[in-house]
């Protein structure tokens, strides 16, 4: 029989009635493949399902991507967004969702975000086959819009959201994944624009 394997990734104080969860929102040991300023801890796997702590800092995030697996995506701290299905969701500590790997989806960080990332099967924290991504075009709807649910703005391709200043837009540029861009990260606006 293996061993318990009991991994403390935050600092926690239980009081009657509540407990308060103190979780880091610094870089992480591991640089992540898929997002530039991505670092994350590998927590438990025993190479089928796993768990690991993903950070990425304000204004940097994912592009768009699947995966192989499902992932449960649990926010430990602060704002982030989530664009999936056409929609860019903003998620906040305390919240879950479940993420189907063979759906393109993009996460992008408003704040220092921190992400408890579940998944079966798991892929190592700084694994190159992790994530595959996928173009932009493939997070937005079936009618080919793409609606930022935090702004309440709709953009129809070509359009993208940093094209009507909605500074949450999931294309590689926004992501920090154009080289050839003048802009920092997150910041909505690309060289192209």
């Amino acid at each position: 029989m293996a061993e318990l394997e009991l991994v403390t990734w935050a600092r926690s104080r239980v009081h009657r009635g509540h407990t308060e969860l103190d979780v880091h929102h610094g870089s992480r040991s591991t640089a992540l493949h898929g997002a530039p300023a991505a670092s994350g801890d590998a927590l438990v796997s025993n190479g089928v399902v796993g768990a690991d702590l993903l950070r990425l800092p304000a204004g940097a995030g994912f592009v768009p991507h699947t995966h192989p697996g499902h992932h449960v995506l649990v926010v430990t701290a602060g704002i982030g967004t989530i664009t999936y299905a056409g929609r860019t969701h903003e998620t906040r500590a305390g919240q879950v969702y479940l993420i189907e790997g063979e759906v393109p989806h993009a996460v992008g960080a408003i704040t220092d975000h921190v992400i408890l990332a579940v998944g079966s099967p798991h892929r190592a924290i700084d694994a190159e086959d992790r994530m595959a991504p996928v173009p932009y075009e493939e997070v937005v709807s079936l009618d080919g819009e793409l609606c930022c649910l935090i702004c309440d703005v709709i953009t129809s391709a070509p359009r993208r959201p940093h094209d009507v200043g909605c500074p949450h837009c999931p294309c590689h540029a926004c992501a920090g994944q154009n080289t050839g861009s003048s802009a920092p990260a997150g910041t909505g606006i690309s060289s192209s624009t």
